[in-house]
């Protein structure tokens, strides 16, 4: 009798943890995004202010409502380029950027759900400069880097009975470097769950 109650002692708590985290609904998940960046530049300038973006996400679901996330973005280059009998000018940016994302979820029906967030990112903007005429030849390439933070809001959608889900979102990053003061960022995306 004693040996059954020994083994009935050790096993539950080894059981009760395992239903501990079965009730936690940890979901780790992968994701791809693509979208248009608007930039507001710090200085006035020709260039184009439309970036376009891909990013990468890593992140897990921590129960229904939050979810933690990495992501890794690379813009499109803005190119402004003009050339004359007289003179030649040339001039890039883009940016990458990472950091992380903590998403709060609100339920609008069983598979659809709104979503706000709040990140930290690091911004870096490459920018390159020449400029070349008979008497001067100008070429500077400078990069700048800046940690902010960033805002956003989108609804997301879940199929059933699938790891799949599809999102829509909205962010705000006052980046507040050299270059670019802040950027809107709009993005579609697809995310898979394990």
């Amino acid at each position: 009798m004693k040996k059954v109650l020994l083994i009935i002692s050790a096993i539950l708590p080894i059981s009760a943890n395992a239903e501990i985290y079965n009730n936690t609904n940890f979901q780790p998940y992968i994701g791809i995004d693509a979208g248009i960046n608007i930039a507001d530049y710090t200085t006035k300038t020709d260039l184009e202010d439309i970036y376009y973006s891909a990013t990468i996400n890593a992140g897990a679901r921590i129960g229904h409502n939050f979810s933690v996330e990495l992501f890794f973005s690379h813009s499109s280059t803005n190119n402004l380029e003009h050339i004359d009998d007289f003179y030649a000018q040339n001039h890039e940016i883009y940016y990458m950027s990472f950091g992380f994302d903590i998403f709060g979820y609100y339920t609008v029906s069983k598979n659809f759900d709104f979503f706000t967030s709040f990140g930290v990112a690091n911004y870096k903007i490459y920018n390159k400069y020449e400029y070349i005429d008979p008497f001067t030849d100008i070429s500077e390439q400078t990069s700048d880097n800046n940690v902010g933070t960033r805002l956003g809001i989108g609804l997301m959608y879940t199929l059933p009975h699938d790891g799949l889900s599809g999102l829509i979102q909205y962010q705000y990053a006052p980046v507040g470097n050299e270059f670019i003061n802040n950027m809107s960022e709009f993005s579609v995306g697809f995310r898979y769950n394990f």
